[in-house]
């Protein structure tokens, strides 16, 4: 049984690497926004009860998503960590007290079946929070100067963490209150809990859940989401 969550997605990001004076979540694919697709998704959910999309002072894009009475747009943090913890405290605010899920809005393949099955596995646990993820495939190297490689890293017990991620909102609460990490350093909510005693699960996604980071991410990604539709 899934029970009731709300859900963070920052959208405040540029995304400079990307090479677009168009944020590349607002960039299009068939048609519609590429945070759309996630949005959807989490919509789609009647246990999702509130969505708060962190955005830019001058975004000039959002109000163009679509539109649902759960959604609430607030002003991001300089990093995609600190919007985040932004979305948190305005919940918070709110006395909001449903589990937390978090999703980067660059991810618009997700999967509704993998998503169901991912909130249902969570709500089924005892885990303070699950994170989609995928085994390493890739032989890792070392590098303390990105020249010369130091070593070889055992691959075997490495996952690649993505998003969604959630998290019971009790556990989150402590874990940013016991936080010692800059939030400048944290590169996922995940990393919150990785000195305390506290489990967090891995759900093994599929290796489509793509984050567009690159001009060519746009193509690879249309490509999946049309898979995705035949599929269905």
């Amino acid at each position: 049984m899934i029970h009731p969550f709300v859900v963070i997605l920052p959208s405040a990001g540029s995304g400079s690497r990307f090479g677009d004076s168009t944020p590349k979540q607002y960039l299009s694919i068939n048609g519609k926004f590429v945070l759309d697709y996630s949005l959807e998704i989490f919509l789609s959910f009647e246990q999702c009860k509130k969505v708060v999309i962190m955005i830019s002072q001058d975004d000039s894009h959002h109000s163009n998503l679509m539109k649902d009475d759960r959604v609430t747009f607030i002003n991001g943090g300089s990093n995609r960590a600190e919007s985040v913890k932004l979305g948190f405290d305005h919940l918070t605010s709110l006395e909001i007290e449903e589990n937390i899920l978090i999703h980067d809005a660059a991810r618009p393949c997700l999967r509704i079946e993998e998503v169901d099955e991912f909130l249902k596995n969570f709500y089924s646990s005892q885990s303070s929070g699950s994170i989609f993820a995928i085994p390493c495939s890739d032989t890792i190297k070392q590098s303390s100067d990105a020249k010369i490689i130091d070593h070889t890293v055992n691959r075997s017990e490495l996952w690649l963490a993505q998003t969604p991620q959630i998290f019971r909102f009790s556990e989150l609460t402590n874990a940013y209150k016991l936080n010692k990490h800059n939030l400048n350093e944290l590169t996922d909510e995940s990393s919150l809990f990785d000195l305390l005693n506290k489990d967090i699960s891995l759900f093994k996604s599929s290796t489509s859940n793509i984050k567009l980071t690159y001009k060519e991410d746009i193509s690879l990604a249309e490509a999946i989401i049309n898979s995705n539709r035949k599929e269905n």
